[in-house]
């Protein structure tokens, strides 16, 4: 949902994803509009590597900002409730790294407003 987001929200001034790519039809890397920082587990097999990979080649190929981190982990490592494939070490990491990215998206957003 963050990319398509990213692609249709002008208000947002940056986007943080979680194991997830949309179909290109319902969001084309050319068409994001602002920076993403973007979490995948190596071991996904939803959001394969493979996928990554190509969303990755067509943001540096559009010039778009994405920073993009992967992990050696399971589909879903950040999330508590599914002990089977979380992961709390990598999950700490990826939230720290989000938070960070998130607060210079709020304060380039509060930028835009005038603040």
């Amino acid at each position: 949902m963050t990319i398509i987001g990213a692609t249709k929200i002008p208000e947002l001034a940056a986007g943080v994803v979680f194991y997830g790519i949309p179909p290109e039809q319902a969001a084309k890397p050319a068409d994001v509009k602002i920076p993403l920082q973007a979490h995948f587990a190596n071991k996904d097999d939803w959001c394969t590597p493979q996928v990554v990979d190509a969303f990755e080649q067509g943001m540096k190929a559009a010039g778009k900002s994405l920073e993009l981190f992967r992990y050696d982990a399971e589909h879903a490592f950040v999330n508590e409730q599914r002990q089977s494939v979380h992961d709390r070490q990598a999950a700490e990491l990826a939230w720290g790294r989000a938070t960070e990215f998130s607060a210079v998206g709020a304060s380039r957003a509060d930028t835009r407003r005038g603040r």
